[in-house]
């Protein structure tokens, strides 16, 4: 799982699945699915390997960009930071 900042403020998680190919997507603030990536690989689809065992098992990795981590927001492109909420760049504010 990873979490991605939403427009406007809070964020989405991405959640995929050792057992399918599927990338999840979810609103955390309504707690619902926003969206569904299937993640198969089609005719023009790159690998840097191949398949050794398990074909369709595994966790896939996922990045959404911008994240939420503490020290992200260092090196993001002003692209980016500029359509974030203060609260998005920094999640992880000093405890008072």
């Amino acid at each position: 799982m990873n979490l991605g900042a939403k427009k406007g403020g809070g964020y989405y998680a991405y959640v995929s699945s050792k057992f399918s190919n599927d990338l999840i997507i979810v609103d955390l603030s309504t707690q619902a699915i926003v969206g569904r990536v299937v993640l198969v690989a089609g005719n023009s689809t790159t690998a840097d390997d191949s398949v050794s065992a398990f074909a369709g098992m595994g966790g896939q990795g996922d990045l959404p960009i911008p994240l939420v981590y503490n020290g992200w927001v260092q090196n993001l492109p002003n692209f980016w930071k500029n359509q974030l909420t203060p609260a998005q760049r920094n999640p992880f504010p000093p405890a008072p």
